[in-house]
């Protein structure tokens, strides 16, 4: 099987992000009071994160001497992590608000988990954005953990 490229790496990513919004802006309009505030907030930040990886995908298209903002092992995990539809949430079956936070927080670490292999992998200049992001989404995860407690 042919390596993903970086382009490929970023679509997930923003894919990723795309569905943390619509997931969190679709389960505020269910919510109420403190949860449906911080379903809103965590979209917006998600939001965020779109912008910043559909800037580090334009940027590269437009400079043709960048051919990879990462290594070639990152590749290799991108394949297997597509495949297993990590982020398929419409596969699972949501009934109530609990289950909601709950599945946010699986979201987040799978999120987590495949930003900190990227910045493994990642060329300096991404690292460090990497690292801002992989902070933002373990705070979402604290958010949200204390959020369960709480519904």
């Amino acid at each position: 099987m042919e390596n993903a490229s970086v382009y490929e790496i970023l679509q997930l990513a923003i894919k990723i992000e795309e569905e943390g919004v619509k997931f969190y802006n679709n389960w505020a309009s269910s919510a109420t009071g403190r949860v449906k505030e911080t379903f809103k907030k965590l979209a917006m930040d998600e939001m965020e994160h779109v912008y910043y990886f559909k800037g580090l995908y334009d940027n590269l298209k437009k400079n043709s001497e960048v051919n990879y903002l990462f290594e070639e092992e990152a590749s290799a995990y991108f394949k297997d992590y597509a495949v297993s539809a990590a982020f398929n949430r419409e596969q699972v079956k949501l009934n109530s608000v609990k289950d909601a936070v709950e599945e946010g927080i699986l979201t987040e670490k799978k999120s987590i988990d495949y930003y900190e292999f990227l910045s493994k992998h990642a060329k300096e200049s991404t690292k460090e954005m990497l690292g801002k992001i992989i902070k933002e989404e373990e705070q979402h995860l604290v958010i949200l953990e204390k959020l369960l407690l709480e519904v």
